[in-house]
């Protein structure tokens, strides 16, 4: 018997590598794409021989048009293979797109919501909020599907966004949680917009022998602080379902 009989079971790919699926989960225009870009900049840059696939389906507003996803591994076997591969979706946002969010969320081991922290944008978030606790309400609440909140566009005046203790009034109205003080270890404070510009300019840069070691890839340690912010979710999620997989295995 598992120890989490709930939790989905760890497929694994055509080399018999253990697959993990994470889903971004939120409105239109919140940010979802841009976080999985970002993430996959980085790892280009840290570990290019872990970046397997990227691929975004837009539409010609640029707006994802069925989902964008990316797979990236960690470490390396004695084989030469990925210890583990990830494997991160972004949905559409759009309300008319729900059939589509349904068929990418399947399978999830986790989730990373992506909030829009534009005040105009509430009921927006609120939909999304709904939907995910109609779809996965229960998992939320018992920890079978593990999740993060990325709250969005911090760079905004304070007075055009809301703050991350406004986001627990936000949950309380969607009832997406059963704890407010659980959510809130969850929330990072993000600003997409300045960690792609903080990557543009890291890839811009002059002079860039400090910032890689001998085989040219980029030292952690030069991370941009707020592309750490972005890329935290994904880190931190990514253990704690190694820890379900771990315990689904006992």
């Amino acid at each position: 018997m598992t120890a989490n009989a709930d939790f989905e079971v760890i497929k694994r790919d055509h080399q018999g590598v253990p697959v993990v699926k994470i889903v971004f989960w939120g409105p239109t225009l919140a940010g979802k794409t841009t976080a999985l870009t970002i993430t996959k900049v980085l790892k280009s840059l840290e570990d290019p021989e872990n970046v397997y696939k990227f691929l975004k389906l837009e539409d010609p507003t640029g707006r994802t048009l069925f989902f964008d996803q990316a797979i990236f591994g960690i470490g390396k076997t004695t084989a030469g293979l990925p210890i583990l591969k990830y494997h991160l979706f972004t949905v559409p946002g759009q309300e008319r797109h729900s059939g589509q969010r349904k068929v990418v969320l399947r399978g999830a081991h986790g989730l990373i919501i992506v909030i829009d922290s534009e005040k105009s944008r509430w009921e927006e978030n609120k939909f999304a909020l709904e939907e995910i606790n109609q779809l996965a309400g229960d998992k939320l609440a018992n920890g079978t599907l593990p999740y993060h909140i990325m709250l969005n566009k911090m760079d905004l005046p304070k007075e055009q966004r809301i703050s991350a203790l406004e986001v627990g009034k936000l949950l309380s109205e969607s009832r997406v949680v059963a704890s407010l003080r659980d959510a809130a270890v969850r929330i990072v404070e993000v600003s997409c917009l300045e960690a792609r510009d903080d990557l543009k300019a890291l890839l811009s840069s002059g002079d860039r022998s400090k910032i890689v070691d001998q085989t040219g890839k980029l030292k952690k340690e030069y991370r941009p602080p707020s592309v750490t912010r972005v890329i935290k979710s994904v880190e931190t999620l990514i253990r704690e379902i190694i820890i379900q997989m771990m315990k689904q295995q006992q």
